[in-house]
């Protein structure tokens, strides 16, 4: 079939509303069907490596590092790394394919070598990033196996403070080029929105989202000296500068709330809690199967099962705090931006160009939708803007 383009500012008159495009909206829901799909072969293939892991690699594995390393630091970075060496190597193929579709429906427009180079990059991040973690975790579970989780929980804060701070400035900069948003009527605009909202955004900056895909996107990042909202260029480019600024309002309106720092604390209160589990779990494993302690190597499977599922189980928890905050960011920029109106405009553009499904199931929406349906708040947006009409 080709690739299937789209360009939003090329097939709206900006004179009239935008509306749900019919087509579109069936090639959303296509390729929602085929992503729902996706979903069971890809919890089977997780479910089934790591048994396979566990029944055939695991042992020999020890016995071999226990024979050929001397310490124990190197035995650990060896085994892990395997590990999480399979997992990627096993679930290569359905990012593939998923890459594959995405060009397909005209979302991507990265070659193939564009796209491995990205995934190589995440692969690099990763590793050194969950080698860290991976490092202080065992120290923990080693010297203090009654009390492992509480410290894990306190590391968890620390380094999601400091990646929080630090990823915009050094891992987002590796996949994306950023630049100060220039000085014009629109950034005067977006200034003067942050201003009467009492609060110092300390950046602006325009992303080349447009070397990766065709979707249009803006997102919050960063803490103190490194907090920005981030504007994607196809939404620059394709929208309204009223759509544009109520974009900037809904991500104001996270700024505002304090929504990254009330992430941080959630998620690190869910991992306290996870990591809790673990421990009893990981307690009852040692004098079930009489490991050296939670330390131990061998004693590995149990950790990950026992965290994988906490956070599967969980999962919906906070993505249901996600889409929350959303519908919060959403009223702050009907009250705050240009209008409701354009908000709904806006979301409307975004919808046809990203081709996000209007109506997903509501399984599908309570188990990993971290943001409300796109019809939803479309709908939610013009209800509101035909309020504030009547109340004028």
């Amino acid at each position: 079939m080709g690739n299937l383009c789209y360009n939003a500012g090329m097939s709206e008159n900006h004179d009239q509303r935008p509306q749900l495009d019919a087509e579109r909206m069936a090639l959303a829901r296509a390729r929602a069907r085929e992503n729902r799909r996706l979903i069971p072969l890809d919890l089977g293939l997780s479910a089934g490596y790591f048994v396979l892991w566990w029944l055939l690699v695991h042992e020999p594995l020890i016995r071999w590092l226990d024979t050929t390393l001397a310490s124990f630091t190197p035995r650990l970075l060896v085994y892990v790394g395997l590990f999480g060496l399979g997992a990627v190597v096993v679930d290569l193929p359905l990012e593939a394919y998923r890459y594959r579709r995405a060009v397909h429906y005209g979302l991507s427009v990265q070659s193939w070598r564009e796209w491995f180079v990205d995934v190589l990059k995440g692969l690099v991040v990763g590793a050194i990033l969950g080698g860290i973690l991976v490092l202080v975790l065992y120290y923990f579970l080693q010297h203090y196996p009654a009390t492992w989780w509480l410290w894990m929980g306190l590391v968890y804060l620390l380094f999601t403070v400091i990646l929080a701070q630090l990823a915009p400035v050094l891992i987002m900069p590796l996949f994306l080029k950023f630049t100060p948003y220039e000085e014009d009527e629109l950034s005067a605009r977006l200034r003067s929105l942050a201003g009467e909202a009492g609060t110092q955004v300390r950046g602006v900056f325009r992303t080349n989202l447009s070397s990766k895909t065709t979707a249009a996107n803006a997102w919050l990042s960063g803490l103190g000296r490194t907090r920005r909202i981030v504007l994607g260029d196809t939404l620059l480019e394709h929208y309204t500068p009223d759509e544009i600024v109520s974009v900037f309002a809904h991500e104001l309106g996270h700024h505002v709330h304090r929504d990254i720092w009330h992430s941080i604390v959630l998620a690190t209160l869910v991992n306290l809690a996870g990591f809790a589990v673990a421990g009893v779990l990981m307690r009852w494993a040692v004098g079930r199967y009489g490991f050296a302690g939670p330390g131990d190597l061998r004693a590995f499977p149990w950790l990950v099962v026992s965290l994988a599922l906490f956070a599967f189980l969980t999962s919906p928890l906070l993505n249901a705090y996600s889409r929350g905050r959303e519908w919060a960011a959403d009223r702050y920029a009907y009250r705050h931006g240009p209008g409701a109106r354009a908000f709904a405009d806006a979301l409307t553009r975004l919808t046809n160009q990203n081709l996000a499904d209007p109506e997903p199931p509501r399984w599908q929406v309570f188990l990993f939708y971290s943001h409300p349906p796109a019809l939803e708040r479309i709908q939610s947006a013009n209800q509101f803007a035909v309020s504030q009409s009547r109340t004028r």
